[in-house]
């Protein structure tokens, strides 16, 4: 399953009920965890921009990644917590929406082929094959309710997405060493450990 080929025919075909696109960055203001596999792949991303625009992204990544130091009392490198850790949501709250770091100046996404699968989800009412219409979306998208056909149209197989990451996520931790292969980490601190340890990873 291509994710973003669902998701371009999808936003081509519900155009009317739809607003994501370039330039339309409310998703853009946050904080959330991503998995070791999304880690790569932004980490992967980063690598390819310009000198010029690392340097810019790393700057705005630096002072999002110090709050969420400090509030982890034993520091490692890489920054990385059990996807049940309360310190993440803890860690969410206290940043407060924050813009993200690989925003460009034009709204674009700097790593837009690289970035995370909750980035390339973000937007659309998520129905799942099994157990049909779960979560919420977001509010400017399908704002009168979802047309019926739709829900046929928006259904994703969630589990077998979820198994495609967890297999990802498990070579990162075999190749890099790492004990948990669940583990979840925020894309400020891939960008700061970059230098350090996910270019070693990478290469």
């Amino acid at each position: 399953m291509n994710v973003d080929q669902w998701f371009q025919q999808i936003r081509q075909k519900y155009s009317k009920h739809m607003q994501c696109g370039k330039k339309c960055i409310k998703c853009c203001y946050s904080l959330f965890d991503i998995t070791l596999s999304d880690a790569v792949n932004v980490a992967r991303g980063f690598e390819k921009l310009p000198g010029d625009v690392r340097r810019d992204v790393y700057s705005r990544a630096e002072e999002i990644h110090r709050g969420i130091l400090a509030r982890i009392p034993h520091r490692t490198e890489p920054i990385l917590f059990s996807e049940d850790d309360p310190l993440i949501d803890e860690i969410v709250d206290a940043a407060s929406s924050p813009r993200c770091p690989l925003l460009g100046e034009n709204g674009e996404c700097r790593i837009y082929d690289h970035r995370p699968l909750a980035c390339r989800l973000e937007g659309v009412p998520m129905v799942d094959t099994h157990s049909r219409l779960f979560g919420d979306w977001c509010e400017l998208n399908f704002k009168e309710g979802i047309p019926e056909p739709a829900l046929t149209d928006l259904q994703l197989d969630y589990a077998e997405i979820d198994e495609a990451q967890e297999a990802g996520s498990a070579k990162v931790a075999a190749a890099a060493g790492l004990q948990d292969p669940r583990a979840l980490t925020f894309i400020p601190s891939v960008i700061l450990e970059y230098p350090a340890f996910w270019r070693r990873l990478l290469a």
